[in-house]
């Protein structure tokens, strides 16, 4: 089996799904590196794509054709350096008009998936220009809705509509219904990402409607994701519920199990916003065996959503441990080794999650400390024995200093408090492993009460106020007295009323009263009291404690420590806190969601902005109708490369490729040709048709990167472009095509040039000197003959 034909077959299985790549085997590869490509097959076998194999594919390949599909794979699998530098090596090695807008688009999207935007704009700019040249209006939509995508990812809403509503303009004009169907749904994401939530359904509904008119059901399925998420953000659980298992149905029905992966993933997302952890647990679980780990976002957001999962869980088994507790109905023993169970899965979620993302590495390690922080103290209850609090205690203390060794500058000092806390607490517990030893026993009771009061006097938390302080202070006072042979009773009094105010300010708190603590420290209040009952037997040396093991102190203290621990938990854990990232693995801000009944007065306004044209795109690779050139560019909608759907999208009749890969392989001596089944897939059966411009006329691309982009190259040390060019300085790391791109971009925009040094005025003055010159030699001449 050709080569080609492999990677095609690689390609497919990372961008559609299936197991087809077990049916090739590898010994019976042929082109120039069969070696290579046998083992990059084999690791595409077990779901992954070796970096350094790839690598060494690129510089040993020799067939444009090859080359290319090489880079789309890296792309698919997240390896946009390796994608970014096949393009550019196919690209210098291309002269063909038709397919070098093909690889300027992929490298566009390459940048664009990298977060360089500034670069993929200028790419697909030199795309579209091409594309305008040659007048394959479909090829310049496809590039038109990439640059919307670009603009949309910058978060620039005016221009992201702009260009995908040109795009759409273009396919109505061709008479395209996918391309209009595409272009719809890529408005309705735009529009959703704008929190025009509304706006985005009544885009998505009409993208819908289309795709299940011509029978595209993988779009579709796409779409009923995108409306289950909106439907989700509304509250409007029975809706989204809906979409959701309508789209699982069809991808089901496809075999699309990434794709599948990527709904259950949005599915146990929604579920978990709804409250119902377990159901959301179950539906991650799934979701993560299903995505492969290359499938940036998608593996990144379903990991986060299920550690969030987890953390939820845990705190839920918790929070029953401690009510069975406190109203005696038992130990709780059960419910907390599930929630440590769960709290330990958490951090290896996060863990793994941190591994992917090393711009968010140290905050993500962060809270995996802070989950494994929160496994080992969900073990110490009551009926722990104090040796193991001990040991216990000092294990979560060595997550603490690797969570606050991470941290942001605004959680570290939470995080140091909490380790004060734990630090009071174990030294409470070491109490009674110390014997009979007065002195010792009163030098551990007064470490811990140092403990809790350092971190008091470091947090701010909620149960840190000056009640709180106080009666520690107090209470430390009060072994002060002790040691000294006076009368403790005062400040024992002080200490116990100061906790109760204490108390009662954390139970009257109006947004979040503190009922659990609050009675922690009433309790600890009342076992201080009952120390100040005196001794009848006291000697002249002072009044005596009511106990000598200090166990009520012991027991206090304990109480304590756990209130003051909690405070300090709800202050730092984040963990139970869902984030996703964009498609170039920037994190999205969560905003503020708009209830639903602030949005129902929006009808009206929706109403006259629906009378206006609809637009979408999906993933393409350039099209057909005379062409092909459609499907082979790769184009961001509402069917996302970020939900791993990025194979080239063929009507129905289309099957360019499936005859002769189902039948015998491709061989070149095939009636049919190798080379035509070669041409076929990057140009189509058809020759390049020139296709009229639309009456109204679209206008011409740019020939400079637009404001907002241009300012991401300056920030890059690539300066900016001036009259159309880039400047020599930076240039050198930008790949082999970066400098060479230069002149055909200057080419393919001198009809737009303007100002004072516009290419078309350079050649008018070159040819003004050159006839100079040549008269200025004429006259030499007549002057050397007299």
């Amino acid at each position: 089996m050709d080569q080609l034909v492999v990677l095609q077959e690689i390609y497919e299985s990372f961008s559609k799904g299936g197991d087809g790549l077990q049916k090739i085997s590898s010994k019976a590869i042929e082109g120039s590196c069969p070696e290579l490509t046998a083992k990059l097959l084999e690791s595409a076998k077990n779901g992954e794509i070796d970096e350094d194999i790839c690598r060494q594919l690129s510089g040993c390949l020799e067939d444009i054709y090859e080359i290319k599909r090489l880079g789309d794979i890296c792309r698919s699998t997240g390896l946009y350096s390796l994608a970014i530098s096949a393009y550019n090596r196919a690209l210098s090695l291309c002269s063909d008009p038709v397919l070098r807008p093909v690889l300027q688009n992929n490298l566009g999207q390459a940048y664009a998936r990298q977060g360089d935007l500034a670069r993929a704009a200028f790419y697909y700019k030199k795309s579209a220009c091409c594309f305008e040249k040659s007048e394959d209006l479909l090829g310049l939509a496809h590039v038109l809705g990439n640059l919307g995508s670009a603009y949309r990812q910058n978060r620039d809403w005016d221009r992201a509509i702009e260009y995908c509503y040109r795009s759409l303009k273009t396919f109505e004009e061709q008479g395209d219904d996918l391309g209009i169907a595409q272009m719809t749904g890529s408005l309705g994401r735009i529009y959703a990402d704008m929190g025009e939530r509304d706006l985005a359904t009544r885009y998505f509904e009409k993208s819908l409607e289309d795709f299940q008119r011509l029978g595209d059901k993988k779009s579709a399925a796409w779409i009923m994701d995108r409306m289950g998420r909106i439907a989700s953000d509304r509250y409007d659980w029975d809706s989204a519920k809906s979409y959701f298992s309508q789209s699982l149905d069809l991808f089901e029905e496809y075999g699309q199990t990434q794709s599948k992966g990527i709904v259950l993933s949005n599915m146990g997302r929604m579920q978990l916003e709804k409250g119902d952890a377990s159901s959301a647990r179950e539906s991650l679980e799934k979701a993560i065996h299903l995505i492969s780990r290359n499938a940036q976002p998608g593996y990144q957001n379903a990991l986060s959503s299920l550690a969030a999962a987890y953390s939820t869980l845990a705190k839920g088994s918790l929070e029953e441990a401690e009510d069975n507790e406190d109203l005696g109905l038992g130990s709780g023993r059960l419910q907390r080794q599930e929630a440590s169970k769960n709290f330990g899965r958490a951090s290896d979620r996060f863990l793994e999650l941190a591994s992917s993302l090393p711009k968010m590495q140290a905050d993500i390690k962060t809270k995996s400390e802070i989950a494994k922080c929160r496994s080992y103290l969900a073990r110490i209850s009551g009926y722990t024995s104090d040796q193991e609090a001990v040991e216990i205690a000092q294990k979560a203390l060595s997550s603490l200093d690797m969570a606050a060794e991470n941290a942001a500058e605004t959680k570290k000092a939470g995080i140091r408090g909490l380790a004060k806390a734990v630090s009071g607490m174990r030294e409470a517990r070491s109490i009674g492993l110390l014997g009979d030893e007065p002195w010792r026993l009163a030098k551990a009771v007064s470490s811990s009460i140092e403990h809790l009061l350092a971190g008091a006097r470091e947090c701010n938390a909620t149960i840190v106020d000056t009640s709180f302080v106080s009666a520690l202070e107090n209470l430390k006072a009060s072994m002060t007295a002790e040691r000294k042979t006076e009368d403790p009773i005062a400040k024992l009094h002080a200490a116990a009323g100061d906790l109760r105010h204490s108390g009662k300010h954390l139970s009257s708190l109006e947004k979040d009263p503190k009922e659990r603590d609050a009675r922690r420290l009433i309790e600890a209040a009342a076992i201080l009291e009952g120390q100040m009952v005196g001794d009848d037997t006291a000697s002249e040396e002072g009044p005596r404690r009511n106990e000598l093991g200090f166990g009520p102190e012991k027991d206090a203290l304990l109480l304590i420590a756990g209130a003051m621990a909690n405070s300090l938990l709800e202050l730092i854990d984040d963990t139970r806190e869902v984030l996703t990232w964009d498609e170039s693995l920037n994190l999205i801000s969560s905003e503020k969601r708009i209830q639903p009944d602030i949005i129902d007065g929006m009808d009206e306004l929706i109403e006259s902005d629906l009378e206006e044209d609809f637009d979408g795109l999906p993933d393409l690779e350039i099209s057909e109708d005379g062409a092909r050139a459609r499907n082979m560019i790769l184009t961001d909608g509402t069917v996302e490369p970020s939900e791993l759907y990025v194979s080239e999208i063929m009507h129905p009749e289309d099957s360019w490729l499936v005859p002769v890969m189902a039948s015998t392989p491709c061989k070149k001596e095939n009636p049919i040709g190798f080379n035509s089944w070669r041409q076929a897939q990057f140009y189509g059966a058809k020759g390049f048709d020139h296709l009229e411009k639309p009456e109204d006329d679209i206008e011409k691309i740019e020939g400079v990167i637009d404001t907002g982009l241009i300012e991401e190259l300056n920030r890059h040390d690539l300066g900016g472009m001036q009259g159309g060019e880039w400047p020599e300085r930076g240039l050198e790391d930008s790949g082999p095509d970066f400098r060479e791109a230069v002149p055909e971009f200057k080419e393919s925009t001198s009809s737009y040039g303007s100002g004072l040094f516009s290419q078309e005025k350079a050649v008018m003055l070159i040819k003004a000197m050159s006839v100079l010159v040549i008269i200025l030699l004429a006259v030499e001449a007549v002057l050397y003959l007299i």
